[in-house]
């Protein structure tokens, strides 16, 4: 299998680095539009361009410069939630950099399952009025529409929300590493029919592919955290000095970084196997889930190991604010978090395998 970047994918990966290496500081939403950005993964008549290795590649490049941005809520998840409900009427402006959505989802007590919704949207004559709470949405702040999963009788429905709706309270507080969450409130919020995102019942599926689409978009993310941790690490222990040679001469220290590098490898393979799997196995949601949930699972446990590892290896200065290793291992921690856990992935994992395994009769046909 061939894993050479064609020129296209370099470009897009050097404008990246530069943009990470550089200030980032602020929104970049437009700049993002005006390099194209915006448009990975779009249907060629908007614009579009790539898919999920392009994606991929920019998500690396962020986590290699601890990048704050809502790239990874806005233009990935919600961006592939509006392609799979065929909503070309709304993604338009998302890659044009004029919109920006937010997908609330997640409920109280919910631990990461999509199908734990509580939150209800009664119809009422031509409208939905839609009732309930959803924590930890994404940068709802900057968003202009929240897509919001609600019941609608036995099945989910997803609903384009204004943020300025009547009804809507956002409430937006940062999470541990600085990026922006809020919880949601809405009380009697009333919109159009013409609202629902996608046909009536079909939230279920078009969560499960754009959290497929996200998913695989973090592992890239934490693929460029671990890497600059094990760099950090390689470079301090090279100038740091214990008794009067660098600590990178010591045996017990070199197999620690080479044991970082090898998960640092295990999760760059699983990363780029979430990103295949989004491209070959699309149309069958058990392989796509079977595929991202096995990606996450090893990120997360790579990533633990890598971090704790560079912080031990620092020492005290690891531990400090003015230090960025600490910074890289707090953000890859809420990352081994966001979109599902390792134990959520794994028993989503095993579920899928069993999925694909045919009944005796069937295997006997």
């Amino acid at each position: 299998m061939d894993f050479t970047l064609t020129p296209e994918q370099l470009l897009i990966k050097d404008s990246v680095a530069r943009f990470a290496a550089g200030d980032h500081a602020g929104d970049n939403w437009a700049q993002f539009a005006e390099l194209g950005w915006l448009a990975i993964g779009a249907p060629e008549e908007l614009g579009g361009f790539g898919g999920p290795l392009e994606t991929l590649l920019v998500m690396e490049q962020f986590g290699r410069g601890l990048v704050v941005s809502p790239y990874l809520s806005q233009a990935v998840f919600a961006g592939a939630l509006l392609r799979a409900a065929g909503r070309d009427d709304l993604l338009g402006p998302v890659v044009e950099g004029e919109a920006r959505y937010a997908i609330a989802y997640e409920e109280p007590h919910a631990r990461y399952d999509p199908l734990h919704v509580a939150t209800t949207a009664v119809r009422d004559g031509d409208a939905y009025v839609l009732t309930g709470t959803k924590v930890r949405v994404l940068d709802a702040s900057s968003a202009t529409t929240l897509i919001v999963s609600a019941r609608t009788g036995d099945e989910i429905s997803l609903f384009a929300v204004p943020a300025e709706t009547s009804g809507l309270t956002r409430t937006p507080y940062a999470a541990e590493d600085g990026h922006e969450v809020a919880d949601l409130r809405l009380d009697s919020v009333r919109v159009d029919s013409a609202a629902m995102v996608g046909a009536f019942g079909d939230g279920s599926a078009l969560l499960a592919t754009a959290l497929d689409q996200a998913t695989a978009a973090l592992c890239g993310e934490a693929l460029g955290l671990m890497a600059v941790m094990l760099e950090m690490t390689v470079t301090y222990t090279k100038q740091r000095q214990q008794f009067g040679v660098p600590i990178a001469s010591f045996q017990a220290l070199q197999h620690r970084m080479a044991e970082m590098f090898i998960e640092v490898e295990l999760a760059r393979s699983m990363a780029y196997l979430a990103a295949m799997t989004l491209d070959e196995q699309r149309d069958d949601p058990v392989a796509r889930a079977r595929g991202i949930s096995a990606a996450k699972v090893q990120i997360a446990k790579s990533g633990r190991f890598v971090g704790q590892s560079a912080i031990q290896l620092h020492g005290g200065i690891g531990m400090s604010e003015e230090y960025k290793v600490g910074h890289y291992f707090k953000r890859m921690t809420l990352v081994e978090r966001l979109l599902g856990d390792a134990d959520y992935h794994l028993a989503r994992f095993l579920a899928s395998q069993r999925a694909a395994v045919p009944a005796p009769a069937e295997a006997l046909a």
